[in-house]
């Protein structure tokens, strides 16, 4: 009984974010189980295509990955039982379902399960969409999808498997794996890590292109799941849970240690959504990477809560090889923060944060969402100078989003019932939404103006930006050279004026 594991190719929209990827984690997960269990597996990541990363579609769009006849090949020749398609995210679910139709034309007999988050929160779609899929599997997928495979082979029902759902109806969901640690390191050996690494070297890295020693073998790692906190346009918790649980001090160093030694991995993203949630795990991890033989360096691209640090921890985290933190700040506006965001944050502790970070020489960026129902122009526009102090003040980098209605979460609802959605979401829309194609309007602003508090925005952003990085430039006059060759190496890809951006994003990796 063989089960093969498909991540879809992923295709950008002009004028969308940069192309880029980064390793299947769930899927990697999923097939450590199954081989733990005696099953055979396969793992087919169609966005990866070293030689040729970018195909450009007829529509204009282009696509990461392999093109779709070499991944019709791939998947006859694997002549699986069991298909597993994953589709983490809503505005690439298109890709997954045509994954899906592709494996039923190819495969007939294949039992085809779909997972990740679309699925979790809409997995109605995974069968009205398309008449390809089985099963889709809703919530963490390690222990369900292992249900599947053994009640498939074994010629059982498997219609009935918790935490799935199916065109007859939704099963009982699965409860949340508790025990992290029970869990197998994920199947790195299923998959081709020196082609993500050359991919990486090439500019397609998933996170900000930074050049720092060994920034192109990185592996993004998760230590924890589930997130106990109700931002009202957060989706994790839908996937995840509310309940935060990790994995162990001892389960995290054993996983560094098969990266170093079986990878020669350099640098970590932790992907958590709440590393820092138990300060005295967090500084263990820290003391542990500070300690290692064998240094890495790492990031926390998805963001820490500020209000779990403190001084000690900021420097902790500079000695331990961290290159920046990113801050989860949302608003500058304490009533939107807290009554419409629902996010239980003092921004004093932002502002704390940031200058511990400077004292400490740490870069750092911040997050910050506006265009909520419930804010007012004049409330976006105390986000947008908040970030503005803290990028002058301190060298915080700010990235600056738009309310989002992602499926599923509170903001969605709040807008369908109020009649917020000035016209109808289609999942391949939601990621130009969050970078200034705003989709939801109220009677405090209309979605042109929040178009031009972006542009307003950006345009401070730049002259702040080309100021701060000026002052570095001379305070460190020694770095000229490093920096000239880092623009030259990045401007093979990009235009110079970008190239330059990208370096100067983070100073850390000219020091």
């Amino acid at each position: 009984m063989k089960t093969l594991l498909i991540r879809p190719p992923a295709t950008y929209s002009k004028g969308s974010l940069n192309p880029s990827v980064g390793m299947p984690i769930g899927l990697l997960y999923i097939a450590a189980m199954l081989e733990q269990n005696g099953f055979e597996v396969e793992i087919l990541d169609c966005q990866v295509a070293p030689a040729n990363p970018l195909i450009k579609n007829d529509d204009g769009t282009m696509q990461m990955g392999l093109p779709w006849e070499e991944i019709s090949l791939r998947i006859t020749a694997a002549n699986a039982d069991i298909v597993g398609i994953s589709a983490p995210f809503s505005a690439q679910f298109h890709n997954a379902l045509q994954t899906a139709e592709l494996v039923r034309r190819l495969i007939p007999s294949a039992l085809i399960v779909i997972g990740g988050n679309h699925p979790t929160v809409r997995h109605e779609d995974c069968f009205s969409m398309t008449d390809a899929i089985d099963l889709a599997c809703i919530g963490e997928g390690e222990l369900t999808m292992l249900e599947i495979v053994r009640a498939h082979s074994a010629g059982e029902a498997t219609s009935a498997v918790a935490g799935t759902a199916s065109r007859s109806g939704k099963n009982p969901a699965r409860e949340r794996i508790t025990e992290l640690d029970s869990l197998p390191l994920p199947a790195y050996h299923l998959i081709d890590m020196e082609a993500y690494f050359s991919l990486y070297a090439q500019g397609y890295t998933e996170r900000i292109a930074r050049r720092y020693p060994g920034s192109e073998r990185a592996v993004s790692v998760i230590t924890s799941r589930g997130c106990p906190f109700n931002c009202v346009f957060c989706s994790i918790h839908l996937h995840m849970g509310r309940r935060w649980r990790s994995h162990s001090v001892e389960y995290v160093k054993m996983h560094l240690d098969l990266l170093e030694s079986h990878y020669g991995v350099r640098h970590i993203h932790f992907e958590d959504d709440n590393l820092s949630a138990d300060p005295r795990r967090f500084r263990e991890i820290l003391l542990l990477l500070r300690d290692r033989k064998h240094k890495f360096t790492w990031d926390t691209p998805n963001g820490v809560r500020v209000d779990s640090l403190n001084r000690d921890l900021i420097g902790l985290c500079k000695a331990s090889g961290c290159v920046y933190l990113v801050f989860g700040v949302e608003s500058g506006n304490r009533r939107v923060l807290h009554d419409v965001v629902d996010k239980n944050l003092d921004l004093d502790s932002v502002v704390n944060a940031a200058d511990w970070c400077r004292e400490v020489g740490l870069d750092s960026m911040a997050f910050y969402v506006i265009g909520f129902p419930g804010e007012s122009l004049d409330d976006m526009r105390d986000t947008t100078d908040f970030a503005l102090r803290l990028m002058r003040d301190f060298d915080v980098l700010p990235n600056l989003f738009v309310a989002t209605p992602l499926p599923g979460t509170r903001l969605e609802s709040i807008c369908i019932e109020k009649g917020y959605l000035k016209q109808p979401l289609r999942p391949e829309e939601y990621a130009s939404m969050t970078q200034g194609g705003c989709f939801i309007e109220t009677d405090s602003f209309s979605r042109d103006e929040i178009i031009r508090v972006m542009s307003d925005f950006s345009g401070q952003v730049k002259k702040a930006f080309i100021n701060n990085s000026l002052r570095f430039i001379l305070r460190h006059p020694t770095v000229l050279p490093r920096l000239f060759r880092e623009i030259l190496w990045l401007s093979k890809s990009l235009p110079v004026t970008k190239a330059a951006y990208r370096v100067l994003e983070f100073k850390n990796c000219l020091r």
